[in-house]
């Protein structure tokens, strides 16, 4: 019975572990930059980076529909496990992301151009 008690004592305390892996919240803002002509996204990548692995990144754009698709798709790709993650548009001038973080920067492939 000592045993027991034990096993599911380790097993809940593993499993308390993991959720507490994805507790963190790591919040980004993409709005438009009206007082300066640094790029938004570019700021918004550099905040990204910051956050570490397992953190749930929440990314909010206040961009057109098609310029935050843009973006979002693209931090899917570089920093989301591709298993969570969620897109939410909420209306033409505001986009939500929310996503497990993947701890670093996919890397980009470069093509060679071709004339």
């Amino acid at each position: 019975m000592k045993i027991y008690k034990i096993t599911i004592f380790t097993l809940l305390l593993f499993n308390i572990n993991l959720f507490a892996d994805f507790d963190t919240k790591c919040s980004i803002l993409i709005t438009k930059r009206l007082q300066s002509s640094e790029d938004a996204y570019k700021d918004a990548i550099l905040k990204v980076k910051q956050c570490s692995q397992y953190d749930i990144l929440s990314v909010t754009s206040f961009l057109e529909t098609s310029i935050s698709k843009v973006y979002i798709t693209d931090l899917i790709e570089k920093f989301c496990m591709f298993d969570r993650s969620i897109v939410t548009i909420l209306d033409n001038n505001t986009s939500n992301l929310s996503c497990v973080h993947r701890g670093e920067q996919r890397i980009e492939r470069k093509f060679p151009v071709t004339d």
